[in-house]
């Protein structure tokens, strides 16, 4: 016997609503969240034509605020340390990517003419307790950085950011015991140690990492044995940038190591081409760096080869895992739309 059609309709409604990711359930964000601060050009009433000025809007209290910015490309620097939690929201029109933006910061300065990496940031986050989502983020200098991240429970969601050597510094929070970052289906592209740090624990999830050129993708520095710096790129997928003006096949290495203590470990990734079959390499050879170095990698597809006798493949996970990297309470604070 046929069950009535508005039962059906129902049970049908019921599994469409259970099975949505929280991603599905908010696909746009095009409009303000109530209370945000608006950033527009040109500017409206009540709006900022510059995302520094909206910033600079906010109390530096211990009170969570959010930026919302319209779609538009903010030539501009954007530094942000105020202390309470602080969100920014670039509209998009598909929140589960990065490829629908239409919010880009660009800036161009270089760390030479800047003075220090730091401070060439295109965007700079002095802060903990942050989060950025579905926001470009370009630096077109030539050592020169899109982003600069000091702080710890700090994330970044569905954003991109472009450079070429020095695009992303993950660097420490305020207290060198805790210092964790999240990058969460974001897009980064560079050429020369393009995700660099020497003392944050950063968690790399379903990015898509991009080179433009030959080179390097991490340079992790810690200064010290004990120093518990640490990068995992997990499930991303490492290729050539659409940017890229000639064959990368075997030109790029995972990683180099800045210091001799550098932990880096790329862990069930899809390896392109591009990759070299030796997959590490050392840092100089008046200064190899690899005495102590954790250069690993598990369940990786692609780019096989016979790896650098410096570096590991792990037997499983362990030590390597979100919750390892980033502590057993990352859940409170990483959105999980984006794990």
């Amino acid at each position: 016997m046929f069950a009535p059609f508005f039962l059906l309709f129902g049970v049908l409604a019921a599994l469409l609503t259970t099975q949505a990711s929280p991603l599905d359930k908010r696909a746009s964000r095009t409009t303000p969240p109530a209370g945000a601060v608006q950033v527009k050009n040109p500017a409206a009433s009540g709006q900022f034509s510059t995302i520094q000025a909206a910033v600079n809007s906010l109390p530096n209290d211990s009170s969570a605020r959010t930026i919302f910015i319209f779609p538009g490309t903010y030539s501009e620097q954007v530094s942000i340390t105020r202390v309470g939690p602080t969100t920014i929201f670039g509209s998009t029109t598909d929140t589960t990517s990065y490829t629908s933006n239409s919010v880009t910061i660009t800036h161009s300065l270089s760390a030479t003419a800047a003075g220090n990496d730091d401070l060439s940031g295109t965007l700079r986050v002095h802060k903990d307790n942050f989060s950025l989502y579905n926001v470009n983020v370009r630096n077109t200098g030539s050592q020169a950085l899109a982003l600069s991240s000091y702080g710890t429970n700090v994330g970044y969601y569905g954003s991109a950011f472009f450079g070429f050597q020095d695009t992303v510094l993950a660097n420490q929070g305020a207290s060198q015991t805790h210092r964790n970052q999240f990058f969460g289906v974001c897009y980064i592209e560079g050429a020369v140690d393009f995700i660099f740090g020497q003392h944050a624990r950063a968690f790399f999830q379903r990015n898509v990492i991009a080179s433009v050129a030959a080179g390097t993708i991490t340079a992790d520095g810690p200064t010290s044995a004990t120093d518990a710096s640490l990068f995992v790129i997990n499930d991303s997928t490492i290729t050539t940038s659409t940017a890229a003006t000639a064959s990368l096949t075997g030109q790029v290495f995972l990683g180099r190591p800045w210091t001799q203590w550098a932990k880096v470990a790329f862990t069930s990734c899809n390896l392109g081409a591009l990759i070299n079959s030796a997959g590490w390499e050392i840092w100089s050879t008046a200064t190899p760096n690899t005495a102590d170095v954790t250069f690993a990698e598990f369940g990786n597809t692609g780019a096989a080869g016979t790896r650098a006798s410096f570096s590991e493949k792990l037997s499983s996970t362990a030590g390597f895992t979100a919750a390892d990297v980033l502590g057993s309470t990352w859940t409170s604070w990483v959105d999980q739309a984006y794990v």
